[in-house]
Formats: C-alpha cells, sequence, structure tokens
C-alpha cells in the first residue's frame, strides 16, 4: 500500500502527535498537532526516579498513546506487538504507515549510541527497503531515513527505560470517520486533564510529581556519584559525572526529546487559544498564558542543563544546576496549578 505514495514525510513538534497527524494525512484528514495534543490527553508530568546513579526519568506526560483524539474523530486503531522485522513488515502490507514505539536511545541516527535511553519515543515505519532496512519517519528531522532491521529491532524490544519501555508496540490507523467539533468535546478534554494532573492518584505523577521531582532533585549529589560514559549532544562520546549525566539527560528530555520545547507547556498553551477561539471563552486564552510562562521556565532550564554534559564542569557548578532544577519544578508548579484549579471550573 505504501508505492500508492498516500503517505508524506513531515517534520513536526511532538513524536507522537506528529506521527498521528502524518498517518491522518495520508487518510485525507488534516489536523494540528496541538488539537491531537489536548484531546489526547496524555499532558502533565511524570518523575521515576532510577536506582543507583542511573538517570531519574522526567516527563511532560501522564499517559502513552490513550489514543482518546482518534476515538473522538472515529479512528479505528490497531495496537499490535509484532515480535520480530518479518511481523512489523507483515503490517505495512495494508498499512500507509505503521506507528512504532522505540526506545530512541538506540535509533542509530539520532547518535546516543544507547549511553541515554528513552522509550517512550514514537516514529513511522513507511516501508521496507531491500531485505533488511526500512524506511523510517522520524518526525524531529528534515527528511526520511534508512534503519537496519536489526537496529530497529533493538530500539523497539530495548529494556532500557522502565517503566517506558517500549514492548514492541505498533498502531495501524484506519481512516478518520468524522471531525470533532472542538467547541464541544475540547472542554470536556481540558477537564478530564486537569482532574487527572492535579488528583492523579500517584505521587510520581501531575502536581505530586512535580513535588517529588523538587524534593528529590536535591539528593543527586549524594546518589549520583562516580563516572560514566554519556554523548553530548553532537553525538560525542564523553566520559562524565553520573550527575553531569543526570542533569544533561533531564535536559534532553525538556527540549530535545520530541516536546517540542519548554515540556510540552507551549503546545497545552496553543490547544486552549484554539479553544477561546471555538467557544468564545477567554478564560481558557487566560489559562494559555500560564502554560506559555511554564514552559518558558522550562525552556529556560533546558537550555541552561546541557552544559553540565562538559567534562570541564566542576561539581560545585553542578551542584548549582541542581538547584535550578528543584527551583524550576517548585516555580512550574505553582504556575501549573493556578491555571489548572481555574480550568477545572469552567
Amino acid at each position: 500500500m505504501n508505492a500508492s505514495g498516500r503517505y508524506v514525510h513531515r517534520r513536526g513538534i511532538h513524536c507522537e502527535t506528529a506521527c498521528q497527524c502524518a498517518l491522518l494525512a495520508a487518510a485525507g484528514h488534516a489536523v494540528d498537532e496541538e488539537v491531537v495534543f489536548g484531546l489526547d490527553g496524555g499532558f502533565g508530568f511524570s518523575f521515576f526516579p532510577a536506582n543507583g546513579n542511573a538517570p531519574d526519568i522526567v516527563v511532560g506526560k501522564q499517559a502513552v498513546m490513550p489514543l482518546r483524539a482518534a476515538r473522538l474523530m472515529g479512528v479505528e486503531v490497531a495496537a499490535h506487538t509484532p515480535g520480530s522485522s518479518a511481523g512489523l513488515a507483515k503490517l505495512l502490507d495494508s498499512a500507509p504507515a505503521a506507528m512504532t514505539r522505540v526506545d530512541l536511545g538506540l535509533l542509530p541516527y539520532w547518535g546516543l549510541d544507547g549511553r541515554s535511553s528513552f522509550g517512550g519515543y514514537f516514529v513511522n515505519v513507511v516501508r521496507i527497503l531491500g531485505a533488511d532496512a526500512f524506511e523510517v519517519s522520524d518526525p524531529a528531522f528534515d527528511e526520511t531515513v534508512s534503519v537496519t532491521a536489526d537496529a530497529l529491532e533493538a530500539a523497539r524490544s530495548s529494556r532500557n527505560s522502565p517503566p517506558l519501555n517500549p514492548d514492541r508496540r505498533v498502531y495501524v490507523f484506519g481512516a478518520p470517520r468524522r471531525t470533532p467539533r472542538l467547541d464541544l468535546v475540547g472542554p470536556v478534554a481540558v477537564r478530564n486533564l486537569c482532574r487527572e494532573v492535579l488528583r492523579p492518584g500517584s505521587r510520581h505523577l501531575g502536581i505530586p510529581g512535580m513535588k517529588l521531582l523538587a524534593t528529590t532533585a536535591p539528593s543527586w549529589p549524594q546518589s549520583k556519584q562516580g563516572e560514566v560514559e554519556d554523548v553530548d549532544l553532537t553525538g560525542r562520546v564523553v566520559r562524565v559525572d553520573a550527575l553531569a549525566r543526570q542533569l544533561l539527560h533531564v535536559g534532553r528530555q525538556i527540549e530535545s526529546f520530541g516536546t517540542g520545547g519548554g515540556l510540552f507547556r507551549p503546545m497545552l498553551g496553543r490547544y486552549l487559544t484554539k479553544l477561546a477561539d471555538g467557544t468564545g471563552d477567554t478564560r481558557y486564552a487566560d489559562a494559555a498564558a500560564h502554560f506559555h510562562e511554564s514552559g518558558r521556565l522550562w525552556s529556560a532550564l533546558g537550555a541552561a542543563l546541557p552544559a553540565a554534559g562538559t567534562t570541564a564542569t566542576a561539581r560545585d557548578d553542578l551542584k548549582t544546576l541542581v538547584d535550578a532544577v528543584a527551583d524550576t519544578a517548585r516555580s512550574a508548579m505553582d504556575v501549573e496549578k493556578r491555571a489548572l484549579t481555574a480550568l477545572s471550573t469552567l
């Protein structure tokens, strides 16, 4: 089916929503990423401490592929877990592309060489190239890339970033049957989002997760000890302090790993702005301004943390960056809590 040329690669903002939008476009349905993002209901915050000196995980979402936006558009999505490259290739016989969850750190063209892992990343696998490679549409890049079958299988089956391992999950999208009325379904999605971020039922998620990051980060200078091998943002292998790796990893999660910058906060702000336009209710625009403010706080932190990846950074300077992580988490939490509390009453 891929030979028809219906699938068009496009650069996107967030891996999950960009891949969905490209698949919807292939079925003849154009929708903005921020609308899919807002309706999907995955936004939020997740913080998962790791054992020993392995990097703790920070994510700007609470759900991976919730598929709420697809359901609102009447899109049938079939979930698969093919156990081999041959099984993945078989799915492409009847679909323009297969949305595939992977460990970003094991995708060779990212240049991380497995030293930094994130198993909540998505790409669209478009077609088979010869006997042992696939064409991959990664929305972080301007063009599609070729990935060997072995490398793609390693990325799909990685166990390097629990609890966000990819578990070989693959999704095949059907054609949309309707366009959601944003003025009708948008406010419902926002109320659900507020409930799940303000009262998530887990100390690792939402506002409690942000509090946990703020209280845990100051312990990193004691828990992240010794030298480890990592890859900097240019792909250069470096030996760094484990604390430096922790800080660099958080910086990547805020700005580099498919969030669009600012840990998804500007994306949510744009969604709320569209909702204000669609409903005529300016209170959504007021909340949007708060999330843009929070996004600026997170982006400023994300821009500062890559400095931790240099071998010349003194440990006292690293501790200053640790303080910045805790301070940013507290400040952003206060801004977001005000916005979410106001939105929950609409």
